[in-house]
């Protein structure tokens, strides 16, 4: 199994660094290849540092943008790519796992059904809190995993060029259109101990946690960032709280500063 992992990237500039960091490390541990696709340049030089490749494309239509990005893996040697968001964060564990999923169960598409959501955005459904949410029957985004088999078949192009939303379902689609010629699967985070978290922010255009998240019982973010992300943990705390002292009305009470002690 040679992993690579495609990132579209757009704004969210602090959060975004901090998960290139993740990227970087990730590289070291497991010889993955990671590629980001962006927009006017904006994280070249950020990605060009950590060893990353890069694609520039308009940022819009989405669709175009990620498959801009997907093929940069064509002429790699991966033999799976992973889709995962610039505010999505996964422990080792998960990682590991769906690694070795992918390759022991010989699976062309395959994800898992649930993760965790902070809710960043003060002003939105749920701020200042981590919860738990699982699908029936659909892979979320993060974490979605497709063999060089399925992208040969669908030739290296998963979403509709001019999607700018429901580009889950749109690449769900270009797989479910390939039938029987490739094998699925998934598998249920909560119960293997495995942990994938979508930090949701203030800035950019991003979504509500959805009405059928259930608030976290089993620990605040804080706990599980520590216990399933320590190397990134003090970081993503630190623009949490940042994001905190943003008032209701947008106001800026202080800046954020990664290297702030």
């Amino acid at each position: 199994m040679k992993l690579g992992i495609l990132t579209a990237l757009w704004g969210r500039e602090n959060l975004t660094r901090i998960y290139l960091d993740r990227l970087r490390r990730l590289q070291g541990k497991y010889g993955i290849v990671a590629g980001c696709v962006g927009s006017e340049r904006q994280f070249l030089g950020d990605c060009v540092d950590r060893g990353i490749m890069y694609a520039d494309c308009e940022n819009k239509p989405l669709g175009t943008k990620w498959n801009t990005g997907l093929q940069m893996f064509e002429g790699t040697d991966v033999t799976h790519v992973m889709t995962m968001g610039s505010d999505d964060f996964a422990s080792d564990k998960f990682y590991e796992y769906a690694m070795d999923y992918a390759e022991k169960n010989n699976k062309d598409f395959c994800g898992c059904y649930d993760l965790w959501i902070y809710g960043g955005n003060p002003r939105r459904r749920g701020f200042g809190v981590l919860w738990y949410f699982r699908y029936k029957g659909f892979l979320v985004g993060p974490g979605r995993i497709y063999s060089r088999k399925a992208l040969d078949l669908a030739n290296w192009k998963l979403w509709h060029p001019s999607k700018n939303s429901g580009l889950d379902g749109s690449s769900a689609k270009t797989m479910r259109l390939l039938g029987q010629e490739i094998e699925r699967g998934h598998w249920i985070n909560r119960g293997e101990n495995l942990f994938v978290v979508d930090i949701k922010t203030s800035g950019g255009n991003i979504s509500s946690v959805p009405g059928a998240a259930k608030m976290e019982t089993e620990g605040g973010v804080r706990d599980h960032l520590f216990k399933h992300l320590p190397d990134e943990a003090d970081d993503l705390i630190k623009l949490i709280e940042y994001e905190a002292s943003i008032d209701s009305g947008g106001g800026i009470i202080r800046s954020y500063d990664s290297q702030d002690t």
